[in-house]
């Protein structure tokens, strides 16, 4: 990989050292992924991309709706005696009929905040470069009848290639964290199931590793995808690309034991 000095005023300085920090990346990858899309090495076309309209929802917007979700499951017979207290729906009624604002707060207490559309975004890119990890690492295994894992020549090339939640203490991942358990739940990326079980918490932060990861896989995905579709084969990642996409994680080495050719 070649390197490119590049000079520029202090202040868009800033902004670029702001804007790979709000985005868990370091500066370098934050303008490389920039300057891949400027020159249409990265067709936005072919990621993942917000949709067209985005639906966003107030705080107030939020709890009326959940609560017409629980109204429709009592109605029929599904909602636990937990979720239903008739002393303060009284309350309520007589505090809306009244109309003492100074307690509309308590009738509408905020939601949890809201994970955008972009990071529900990431979180399924995530998702998508460890299942494609996974698959390829599979069929190389069952191609070199051994351990795909070994084959990659990576120290430690399974704990870096396999998911591992986010870290519970940084709101941000924690929320992430629950919008991956519900995905799992909900029956995609089941590959997931047993960590969803065990638990997503990753007691460390994650995500600016798996956004250096997403770098380097999304140009090499994209690519063996279309060496697929022009070759009518499966889409897996080849050893090589594997290997550049473990070693995009902080900390990962290659194996000096091994031909890295």
């Amino acid at each position: 990989m070649q390197t490119i000095t590049l000079r520029v005023p202090d202040d868009l300085r800033t902004l670029i050292a702001e804007a790979a920090e709000a985005n868990g990346q370091s500066q370098s990858d934050y303008m490389r992924q920039a300057i891949e899309v400027h020159v249409k090495r990265v067709n936005p076309k072919h990621d993942r991309q917000p949709t067209e309209k985005n639906i966003t929802l107030t705080s107030y917007e939020r709890a009326s709706l959940i609560l017409q979700h629980q109204t429709l499951l009592a109605v029929q017979g599904h909602l636990s005696k937990e979720s239903y207290d008739p002393e303060w729906h009284e309350r309520a009624i007589e505090v809306l009929e009244r109309g003492y604002e100074g307690e509309y707060p308590q009738l509408f207490p905020s939601p949890a905040e809201a994970l955008n559309a972009y990071d529900c975004e990431l979180v399924w890119d995530i998702l998508d470069m460890f299942r494609v990890i996974h698959f390829s690492v599979e069929a190389l295994g069952e191609a070199l009848g051994g351990n795909g894992w070994d084959a990659i020549g990576v120290e430690n090339a399974e704990w870096f290639g396999k998911f591992k939640g986010f870290d519970y203490q940084r709101e941000r991942e924690s929320q992430m964290a629950g919008y991956t358990e519900y995905l799992v739940k909900s029956g995609r990326w089941t590959e997931q199931e047993e960590l969803v079980k065990k638990g997503t918490n990753s007691h460390r932060q994650m995500l600016p590793t798996y956004q250096s990861m997403l770098g380097a896989f999304k140009p090499v995905w994209r690519e063996a995808v279309r060496e697929a579709v022009r070759g009518g084969g499966h889409s897996h990642l080849s050893t090589q690309d594997l290997r550049k996409i473990l070693l995009a994680a902080p900390g990962a080495q290659c194996d000096g034991t091994r031909d890295q050719t």
